[in-house]
């Protein structure tokens, strides 16, 4: 995946076509910023290029592209020339500007997911073009410093669009079950591998290996891969150390592209490469038709309500939940934070994924999202050290002791009640420790933490259980202000740093003013 932009002098080098948008909004600009320098109104130069003012008001705000002969006219009532005018350079002090445009990452970027459109964003840059094309080579500059690239965005955009939404698709719901009416398949907790293969074999042609993958040292640690598909009987790798809960996933993920009219895919388990922002999210809707057609929401939401009325906290029972569904935990707890919130109420949450090296003190985040923005990002710095205190690093350490000890390999359900120091809200959170299947040597723990509020209080009965302590957490310990803490790693390095700039600023502040 190509880098942001390049606004080096040769960016201009086999650059590819300008897009339609790209040179309407570089016409409109250009207009926009000699109408200025001359001192014209709009009105006088539609009327010395015989135009309507709306219409010139149009092509400066990038939303028309004038014939040959009207762009003639309006470079002589402006004093320049046909060549200049229909030109994609800027000039030097928009070069950072132009750099973005033809990189052709306003293109790819979903503004939408964002509130914007194409023509809104433009008619913001040229209010105040130098100020923005300024903005965007701060932007570059820190995306090429940190290796940014137009995936990454695309990726914190479906994430976002996933959080606004609270994680929850009424109308895919509503598609797998229609799948399952349509097909007589029955309710039920488990998948049916055997069935849901010969439906991708009978309706569409599939071909199934569960061979290559292996065979491939570079490919063993793929889940799947999708060949073939438009005018050609696709073929699916599937890779055989899966449990056949994630291989009926991925299967069911196929089903999900298809009953949804989805073309745009995503070819790999894990994503691999991105093009486009329409992949990620046809990616996310069929795996989210796939997640509600074997994890079904009715059935989930009954074991739930039995849980949550337990007076007491009981890992083993939520362990049992998870083994009727047969669900890996990361699965079955991405399913919950659909279902959570839209059945219990408990819409401020957070799901936070932890992968750890046996053996090392290496522990790192896989993956979060947070519901109604209700927690600072766990992902602070690359190689800060997150806080021993929280549940997920608690479950993992001990997960391994256990596996050291007694050669335990079955999933272990913790869950602690936490308030947070730097704010001091308080989480209840539930987290699941277990083995990764596809990497040996991995630990993983997935957990679900929800803001102790009213909603909370009313539905999960054992949230105040006498049998979990509240515990005092930070973020990471860098940031940590948190004296005498057992569980720290490294010296609080970043919040010293922040306590000397504080003294420093209120020394200044101190200096006596003068005159």
């Amino acid at each position: 995946m190509r880098p942001l932009a390049e606004t080096s002098s040769d960016s201009t080098r086999d650059a590819p076509p300008a897009s339609e948008q790209n040179l309407r909004f570089i016409l409109g600009l250009k207009l926009n910023q000699l109408r200025k320098q001359r001192g014209f109104s709009l009105k006088e130069v539609a009327g010395r290029a015989d135009l309507a003012i709306s219409y010139l008001n149009e092509i400066e705000k990038g939303k028309k592209y004038p014939k040959p002969e009207k762009i003639l006219a309006l470079a002589k009532a402006l004093g320049t020339t046909y060549d200049d005018l229909v030109s994609l350079q800027l000039g030097e002090r928009l070069h950072p500007l132009s750099g973005v445009l033809k990189s052709g990452v306003l293109e790819e970027i979903p503004l939408a997911v964002f509130g914007l459109t194409p023509t809104g964003l433009l008619e913001m840059m040229a209010a105040s073009p130098e100020k923005i094309s300024a903005l965007f080579d701060t932007f570059v500059k820190i995306a090429h410093r940190f290796d940014v690239t137009v995936e990454h965005l695309l990726l914190a955009a479906m994430r976002s669009y996933v959080e606004q939404n609270n994680n929850y698709f009424e109308e895919i719901e509503l598609a797998a079950e229609k799948f399952r009416r349509n097909h007589e398949w029955a309710r039920q907790a488990s998948p049916d591998f055997a069935r849901l293969r010969d439906h991708l074999v009978r309706r569409y042609n599939y071909a199934f290996d569960d061979a290559s993958l292996t065979t491939n040292p570079e490919l063993q640690g793929l889940r799947a891969v999708t060949l073939g598909g438009t005018g050609n009987a696709p073929r699916m790798l599937l890779n055989p150390r899966l449990t056949e809960w994630q291989r009926s996933f991925l299967l069911a993920r196929e089903i999900g592209y298809r009953e949804l009219g989805l073309r745009e895919t995503v070819t790999t388990s894990p994503i691999v490469k991105v093009d486009s922002f329409d992949q990620l999210l046809n990616n996310f809707r069929a795996s989210y038709f796939a997640g509600a057609m074997l994890l079904d929401r009715q059935l989930l939401v009954n074991d739930l309500r039995q849980f949550f009325a337990r007076s007491q906290w009981d890992g083993a029972s939520l362990v049992a939940i998870k083994r009727r569904y047969q669900a890996t935990p990361e699965m079955f707890f991405h399913r919950l934070s659909q279902i959570v919130p839209h059945f219990f109420g408990l819409e401020q949450m957070y799901f936070v994924r932890f992968d750890h090296r046996r053996g090392t003190p290496d522990i790192r985040i896989g993956k979060e999202l947070h519901y109604q923005r209700m927690h600072a990002s766990h992902s602070i710095g690359v190689n800060e050290h997150y806080c021993r205190r929280w549940v997920s690093l608690r479950s993992l350490l001990d997960f391994e002791q256990r596996q050291e000890a007694a050669g335990i390999t079955s999933t272990l359900a913790t869950a602690q009640r936490s308030r947070f120091y730097a704010t001091g809200a308080e989480y209840f959170s539930i987290s699941l420790a277990h083995p990764n299947t596809l990497e040996p040597g991995i630990n993983s723990c997935v957990t679900l933490g929800f803001l102790v509020n009213d909603a909370l209080r009313k539905s999960v009965n054992f949230w105040e259980d006498a049998a979990l302590p509240m515990q005092l957490v930070g973020d990471t310990c860098e940031r940590c202000a948190i004296a005498d803490c057992e569980s720290r790693i490294v010296p609080p390095s970043l919040r010293d740093r922040e306590e000397r700039r504080a003294a420093l600023l209120a020394a200044l502040r101190q200096l006596p003013q003068v005159g």
